[in-house]
């Protein structure tokens, strides 16, 4: 039985690191993976601003399982010198963050063009899995829309190449680009490290709660904790719709029914719908206390 910690992108609550805590809190969690915080991106914070962050999160009993880092969310065609720059400065705000894990990507590729890039994507990804092994940190492959690893021929494709690298599962985003989330899941499980919980539906590529669309969430869980007996991360990333935000959306015709009122009412209620999954599975939550 694997042990499931509950973490989030606590910035889809509020843009304040004040806001963030109070949400986490709110829910009974205690781990966080910052992305942006008081409207800034982390990547881009000083060292005095991180270990501020820093010491606040302590103050509040609150972990950062792994840094939601940008990295890899470049062009494979852009040049890699100041990528690798920014790539250098994630590793420092690993460090300065207190985590051994950073979440990252594998470069947007066309894709029909995917055979003719994919050396250039496995040399820069060794480059940074090796920098990243000896600085003690772990990279970890989200699968996303238009890079390398956007489908599971592409991810397995990275996993296997690169035995390093580690892959985080986000059913959502297989679903999303109009993948198979179940075949997504059984090439990333051999390298899995953590997992992002949000669902989609396939008509209109919609973000919707964990359990509500088509990437079989609930099943992924049981078996990833049929697989596993240590801790694994579940990073709830809501991306859910406000009133406000819905009214953007380019799908105005699609009857949707999970739009919310404000940012912290969706963010409890993703929070809660992997709660409630959990339960139904029989699940125990592990607390994560920092």
């Amino acid at each position: 039985m694997a042990k499931f910690l509950i973490s989030a992108f606590a910035d889809e609550a509020s843009e304040s690191l004040e806001g963030q805590i109070a949400a986490l809190k709110r829910n009974g969690l205690h781990c966080i993976e910052p992305r942006n915080i008081n409207g800034g991106a982390v990547l881009k914070k000083t060292d005095e601003e991180l270990k501020e962050i820093r010491r606040q999160l302590d103050e509040a009993g609150i972990s950062v399982p792994s840094f939601g880092s940008p990295i890899g969310k470049y062009q494979i065609t852009d040049d890699f010198e100041p990528h690798l720059a920014d790539f250098r400065r994630a590793l420092e705000v690993c460090k300065l963050l207190g985590t051994r894990r950073m979440r990252m990507f594998s470069f947007y590729v066309p894709q029909d063009k995917l055979a003719e890039h994919r050396d250039e994507v496995m040399r820069r990804l060794q480059i940074m899995l090796d920098e990243a092994k000896e600085a003690g940190i772990l990279l970890c492959h989200e699968n996303e829309g238009k890079i390398y690893g956007e489908c599971p021929e592409g991810v397995e494709d990275l996993l296997k190449t690169l035995p390093d690298l580690r892959g985080i599962f986000d059913p959502a985003n297989f679903v999303h680009s109009q993948h198979d989330a179940v075949k997504g899941l059984e090439v990333t499980l051999p390298s899995l490290e953590y997992m992002h919980v949000k669902d989609c539906l396939y008509e209109g590529s919609v973000i919707v709660p964990a359990g509500a669309g088509e990437g079989h969430v609930k099943e992924a869980l049981q078996k990833i904790d049929a697989m596993f007996d240590g801790e694994i991360v579940l990073t709830v990333e809501p991306h859910l719709f406000t009133s406000e935000s819905y009214k953007k959306f380019d799908g105005k015709e699609l009857k949707h029914k999970f739009v919310f009122e404000t940012s912290d009412e969706a963010f409890d209620y993703a929070v809660n719908a992997l709660k409630g999954m959990l339960a139904e599975i029989g699940h125990p939550i592990v607390d994560g206390r920092g």
